[in-house]
Order: C-alpha cells, then sequence, then structure tokens
C-alpha cells in the first residue's frame, strides 16, 4: 500500500478491475490466499504496469 500512496500522492491513476480491485485499485491477493497484492496503472505510453506485495 506504501508505494500505491506515494505513486497516487505524484498523480500516478491506478486500473480498477470489476470484482477485482478494490476503491483503491489493490486487488488483494493475500487476504484471499491468491498470491500478491497488486495494483495495476499505466505508463505515459498507454502500457501495462503492476506494483506488487507478496507480504501482508
Amino acid at each position: 500500500e506504501q508505494a500505491v500512496d506515494e505513486l497516487a500522492a505524484k498523480g500516478v491513476k491506478f486500473e480498477h478491475y470489476d470484482h477485482m480491485t478494490d476503491e483503491r485499485g489493490i486487488m488483494r491477493g493475500i487476504a484471499m490466499k491468491r498470491g500478491p497484492d497488486i495494483a495495476w496503472f499505466k505508463d505515459p505510453a498507454g502500457n501495462v504496469l503492476s506494483v506488487l506485495s507478496e507480504t501482508g
């Protein structure tokens, strides 16, 4: 969440996917025991990038 907070403070907008991400754009994989927490965003060229955390 710290990386999401830091990037959002710099103006990065996170992607939201129906039934996958929460209101902040984070998929909570750790809490669901389905892998890492992941947040996706687009770079200026439109490429989708992500940040993830493998620990809670």
